[in-house]
């Protein structure tokens, strides 16, 4: 991952650290498991992550900035799993909840969607401690270019990151009928990864 001046935000890591936790428990472990096939989801439930969970807890508190690399050795733990995509989109969707707003219902929804666009440019951008993306015209098209995610996972996995964010934040803030998919990206070949919502009618 390309690194920033400003350094990634310590609560980023914690929200992936706690995504893989959510997402390993609770599991039905039977006993006649296939202990190869379900130690990957054994890990969220390790006394490893416990400590990194306070650990970077504790960093967030105290508003710690950590490198890029820093983030991307935790995230190559969770591109090696085969439910790595709805890892990251658990961990997209957790940030957004601490960083968007509730509904705002007083205003009309047009103005509940450009405040929200709003705020996940800004809060995406002091996450990450850099740039990530912006919104071309339409309804709600957000695109990345030099996409930090595509560089650290080939399959493209980790942009579910920012397919979590954008949907929850949708939902919380603006409507519950939108959906977000991803439509393009860098890794097959498109000049941008592009995320576009619309209402589930």
């Amino acid at each position: 991952m390309a690194e920033a001046q400003a350094g990634i935000a310590a609560e980023v890591t914690l929200a992936l650290l706690e995504a893989i936790r959510t997402r390993d428990s609770p599991r039905e472990f039977l006993d006649d498991d296939d202990i190869y096939r379900t130690m990957p989801r054994r890990f969220g439930l390790s006394e490893v992550v416990e400590r990194q969970i306070e650990l970077y807890r504790q960093r967030a508190r105290k508003g710690v900035r950590l490198t890029g690399a820093e983030l991307a050795d935790f995230m190559e733990l969770v591109i090696r799993r085969p439910d790595s995509a709805e890892i990251f989109r658990g961990m997209g969707a957790a940030l957004a909840a601490k960083q968007v707003r509730g509904r705002a219902w007083w205003l009309p929804r047009f103005m509940r969607l450009w405040r929200t666009k709003r705020k996940i440019r800004s809060s995406l951008r002091r996450l990450f401690g850099r740039r990530i993306g912006g919104f071309a015209s339409g309804t709600f098209i957000f695109e990345v270019s030099a996409s930090p995610f595509v560089q650290v996972d080939s399959s493209s996995d980790a942009c579910e990151i920012v397919t979590g964010y954008c949907q929850h934040a949708l939902e919380k803030a603006v409507d519950r009928q939108m959906r977000v998919s991803k439509r393009r990206c860098e890794n097959r070949g498109d000049s941008v990864c592009r995320w576009v919502a619309e209402f589930d009618v």
